[in-house]
């Protein structure tokens, strides 16, 4: 089993062992991973609506599948249909969606990081989506891959895009 090394909001770093942590955003800590790092820049690159930088990120074979019966569930398999996708979440949230990785982890060929998520529908009063989710990843030569974004409670996330 290849190393994990691990990023969580509050950690302290951790010295010589399998697993590295630091806190979150404060760049590359003593023992982060680099897959650590690209999903860190990722997430911090979508917070700021930065799609050129995901775009960086993304390989060309890129896929990311979000289960469920949503509007928004399937799978988008290109580059350009990853980055449009984003863009729908900020567009039928009024701009007001956000997923901020809570702890994120990577060795050479996987990464995952649990997410709070936000957002609220614009004409819709009370209408609001606030939970978590797992988004998981494939990284080859620096690239992602592959995406896999799994809800904690995929049927209220359905309703609230629906």
């Amino acid at each position: 089993m290849s190393d994990m090394h691990v990023s969580a909001a509050g950690a302290a770093t951790a010295g010589a062992s399998a697993f590295g942590a630091s806190a979150f955003g404060d760049g590359a800590g003593a023992g982060e991973h680099p897959n650590v790092t690209l999903l860190k820049d990722g997430y911090t690159a979508f917070a700021k609506g930065d799609m050129a930088s995901i775009r960086g990120l993304l390989a060309e074979n890129v896929v990311h599948a979000v289960p469920g019966r949503g509007p928004l569930c399937g799978e988008y398999r290109t580059p350009e249909e990853v980055l449009g996708f984003y863009v729908r979440l900020f567009e039928l949230s009024g701009g007001t969606f956000r997923a901020e990785p809570y702890a994120v982890m990577a060795n050479e060929e996987y990464g995952a990081a649990l997410v709070q998520t936000y957002a609220e529908r614009p004409g819709s009063p009370g209408r609001v989506l606030d939970g978590r989710a797992v988004d998981l990843f494939r990284i080859e030569d620096g690239k992602i891959t592959e995406i896999r974004t799994l809800a904690e409670d995929q049927y209220a996330d359905d309703a609230f895009w629906s």
